[in-house]
């Protein structure tokens, strides 16, 4: 009897931890746009929200112009007068003006793009037709203009009540992001998860295709021996690079070679993967092998606390000749808070990293340096303004009226706190 009953309690405990596992596995991600748009006539629309038919979760990012760098006052005066090498030079995130000798005319070289994650952003202000003024998670509004195609966009909505609406931006006042109900609310689908598999090894996390599909109800463009196919990526086993195009099997066992669409060629934009507490790298279709798509694990449904409320950069800097300065930081001039984002190359492999995931910042070179991420990762990366001597400078606030400034060349490495 007592081994009856025993039987009886395994089988319960058996079936309750598999149902307890489907349900796991079948819960939706959770870290998708939500909040409210209120228009220009004071209307208010609440669901999940999507930037056009792009950005649509936490993770992805929002880029725009900064429409003035408050640290240029604190340039040396020897350095007001920019080298003349500088002005013919167009880096990405610089927009070069001619230089008349009066200090405010610094803005234009010292110009920044500006870039964070939406799960950051608190609202969204349209004050034109482009421009906007951005409020973080902290209450800091920072104003910005155009620079991408994030500003002056229509954005999508589907409200609780009626549905899809697709808002033009000279209708919309502002967008309110909130944390979306865990239930019931209508959203625009589940993000594509896998396994990428490159030349630089293998990486796992949220996935968008040619910089395009990203939702596991977009599709796969490309031409079959028998015509033209366009695959949902939820059906998609395995994505692998072949000569000339792809091989794509299904989670049916059925397999299709691809080519002639740039979904599935050498045309292709890109594959960027967003991989949780490190940032994105784009990988160009040179550096891909294969993709694995796989169900998202149950520690990526707590994205949420990825993102927290953001913070002023502090740390240490140490000089070259053994000098230590602790205190507030604003890197290359220009970032100074733990959500904006770090930019910089290692072999055509485009990294965008969150300074809040970064631990210490080592000049290497000229044109390179050693990031050393939270997690213990370490990445070298150069070429970018950002991670090389490009670098318009470190200013260290000791005291609230008292700084210093560095120049890309005097520094040992940048602890940050």
């Amino acid at each position: 009897m007592d081994n009856l009953v025993k039987n009886i309690l395994l089988f319960f405990l058996f079936t309750y931890l598999l149902i307890g596992s489907k349900i796991a596995q079948s819960q939706s991600y959770p870290c998708y746009l939500f909040g409210d748009i209120v228009t220009v006539d004071g209307d208010v629309y609440r669901g999940a929200i999507r930037w056009d038919d792009e950005e649509v979760f936490l993770t992805d990012v929002f880029n725009a112009e900064k429409e003035e760098n408050p640290y240029v006052k604190y340039l040396p005066k020897s350095r007001e007068r920019v080298n003349q090498d500088l002005k013919k030079r167009k880096y990405w995130d610089r927009i070069e003006l001619t230089i008349d000798g009066d200090r405010n005319s610094l803005q234009g070289d010292y110009a920044r793009k500006f870039s964070c994650r939406f799960g950051d952003i608190k609202s969204i202000s349209v004050t034109g037709s482009e421009s906007v003024s951005l409020e973080l998670r902290d209450g800091k509004f920072i104003n910005l203009t155009g620079g991408s195609n994030d500003v002056g966009t229509k954005v999508w909505i589907i409200d609780q009540e009626l549905g899809l609406l697709k808002i033009d931006w000279n209708r919309i006042d502002v967008v309110n992001f909130k944390a979306p109900p865990k239930s019931g609310i209508e959203n625009f689908g589940e993000p594509i998860y896998g396994k990428l598999i490159t030349t630089k090894g293998e990486f796992t996390g949220f996935i968008q295709w040619d910089h395009d599909e990203r939702l596991s109800s977009d599709k796969l463009d490309g031409r079959s021996r028998d015509g033209d196919l366009a695959i949902s990526f939820s059906k998609i086993k395995e994505i692998e690079k072949i000569e000339n195009g792809s091989r794509v099997s299904l989670h049916s066992g059925r397999k299709f070679d691809l080519r002639g669409k740039n979904d599935v060629n050498k045309d292709n934009r890109g594959i960027i993967i967003s991989i949780p507490n490190v940032g994105r790298i784009d990988f160009p279709w040179s550096h891909f092998l294969s993709l694995e798509l796989i169900p998202f694990s149950q520690n990526e449904l707590s994205c949420q606390k990825e993102f927290r409320v953001t913070k002023r950069l502090f740390g240490t800097l140490l000089t070259k000749d053994g000098k230590s300065y602790e205190g507030t930081i604003v890197y290359d001039l220009d970032e100074a808070m733990d959500s904006e984002i770090l930019n910089g190359l290692n072999d055509e492999l485009d990294f965008s990293v969150p300074f809040r995931n970064i631990q210490s910042i080592k000049p290497m070179a000229y044109n390179y340096c050693l990031v050393e991420l939270k997690n213990g990762k370490r990445l070298y990366l150069g070429d970018q303004t950002d991670v090389s001597n490009k670098n318009a400078g470190v200013l260290v606030f000791l005291k609230e009226d008292e700084y210093q400034t560095f120049e890309w060349e005097d520094i040992e490495r940048i602890d940050f706190l």
